[in-house]
């Protein structure tokens, strides 16, 4: 058997993240804009994996599977695992850098609720951006939801906040830890990627 087929599903797809965003911090970035642009950078992931492994059956990312009241970015089934995927494309000319960082909580608040559903094997958050604001511990409202590099968020810390969008439970709580560890896509680039298992 060829040793790429047998590669549990998690492992490709990580490896396929990568190659995802090295092609969009290649100076390939105006391919995935627009109101749009996570969509599209899920599409390359999909078809970074399929091209990978042809036997990933995927549920998204335009078709997005349903959990309660949300939608599942991208799903990847191979065999009995079942990965639930939430994304994040974030650029210089988005703004809202402090809703961003409590979507990107809320985005692992719902990994968590579809894995211990037992729906799913797994939850991947990925994160991939040029914003270094991200990188950086923020003031002001959205300073407990922080993504700064090397941040260690504890299991069933209260994240607070005086607003958020998108019915977003407050204080937001999650019930692992993660580790924060942002990586350089490329060397000397300003983009960086992030990983975050549930």
């Amino acid at each position: 058997m060829n040793a790429l087929n047998s590669q549990p599903l998690k492992s490709l797809v990580l490896t396929a993240w990568q190659a995802t965003c090295v092609y969009v911090a290649s100076n390939y970035a105006q391919q995935f804009s627009g109101a749009n642009k996570e969509t599209k950078v899920l599409r390359q992931l999909r078809q970074d994996l399929s091209y990978a492994h042809p036997s990933i059956q995927f549920v998204g990312p335009d078709n997005q599977a349903k959990f309660k009241q949300w939608e599942i970015d991208l799903v990847c089934i191979l065999g009995d695992e079942t990965i639930a995927i939430e994304g994040k494309y974030k650029i210089e000319s988005d703004g809202a850098i402090p809703d961003n960082r409590k979507l990107a909580f809320f985005d692992i608040y719902k990994l968590e609720q579809y894995v211990s559903s037992g729906n799913y094997s797994r939850g991947l958050f990925l994160w991939l951006t040029n914003v270094p604001n991200y990188l950086r511990e923020p003031t002001g409202d959205s300073s407990n939801f922080s993504t700064h590099h090397e941040r260690m968020y504890l299991p069933n810390t209260p994240l607070t906040a005086n607003r958020a969008k998108n019915k977003m439970p407050l204080p937001l709580i999650l019930s692992g830890q993660y580790a924060f560890n942002w990586q350089h896509v490329l060397p000397y680039n300003q983009w960086h990627m992030l990983t975050l298992e549930v």
